[in-house]
């Protein structure tokens, strides 16, 4: 986080207690900052052990459970298993924060075949809910990144967008005309969200109001996630209600591609 110029927190005067007073308060937001995320990764990991046990002990009990138990211990089964996905997400996302995603080395890749899949994964699960993915505009362009974490944001977003979609969410993807952006547009005809949550839906644990069994469940981690994704690919993401109706997310990501930007 920036400081105030030392010059500037010397002086004796007003201007030089202000400085002094920022620079002390950025101090205590880059250590809560950093404990924040020291927590995020030491109680995934001490999560982590008791979960395994808990599989193993699960294990054993169903093999000399009789079936009057299979019910209950099916459930207990579905629990651990939501637990473990949540560990792991948590797991991802702070590895993002802290950057330890990002030494890996980047790669170019077309955005086409990328949102070929997702798209294809999301109307798998699509199709249970009685909703669909369509591709509505699709001019190809190519970035340089991590593929897999792209991957993962457009994922998330998608299967968020399922959750809240009343039937249909559209995928568009472009180079914005003139510029070496490259957009993806992923848009649901669900409720939207209410004014001053469009910043709040990619922090950690916020989770929209849901009133249909379809959208139950959720850890409140898949647009944080995202929103770490995007940036670990130098771009950014927001979110806008749309005029029309439902939720519209937006990426914005540098192409690597030369003579498309001349």
């Amino acid at each position: 986080m920036a400081r105030i110029d030392p010059s500037l927190a010397k002086r004796t005067d007003e201007f030089g207690e202000l400085s002094r007073t920022l620079n002390r308060m950025a101090v205590k937001i880059e250590s809560l900052v950093s404990e924040y995320k020291t927590f995020l990764a030491h109680i995934s990991h001490e999560l982590g052990s008791p979960l395994t046990r808990l599989n193993i002990a699960l294990a054993l009990a169903r093999r000399s459970a009789g079936p009057h138990l299979d019910q209950e211990l099916s459930r207990i089964g579905y629990e651990a298993n939501s637990l473990n996905a949540m560990i792991q997400e948590i797991l991802l996302l702070a590895r993002l924060e802290s950057g330890n995603e990002l030494g890996r080395q980047t790669t170019a890749f077309a955005v086409a075949s990328l949102i070929d899949e997702v798209c294809a994964d999301a109307n798998f699960e699509a199709e249970e809910l009685h909703k669909r993915v369509v591709v509505v505009r699709q001019e190809d362009f190519r970035i340089a990144g991590h593929r897999d974490l792209l991957k993962r944001a457009l994922d998330n977003i998608l299967r968020n967008g399922l959750r809240f979609a009343e039937g249909l969410v559209q995928v568009a993807f472009f180079q914005r005309a003139g510029t070496c952006v490259g957009i993806i547009q992923i848009q649901d005809d669900g409720p939207g969200v209410s004014p001053g949550m469009e910043r709040r839906i990619f922090e950690p644990f916020v989770s929209l109001s849901k009133t249909t069994p379809e959208v139950s469940g959720g850890s409140g981690l898949g647009l944080a996630i995202a929103r770490q994704a995007v940036m670990a690919n130098r771009g950014t993401i927001s979110a806008h209600n749309s005029a029309e109706k439902g939720l519209s997310i937006v990426i914005e990501l540098p192409v690597d591609d030369i003579v498309s930007c001349t």
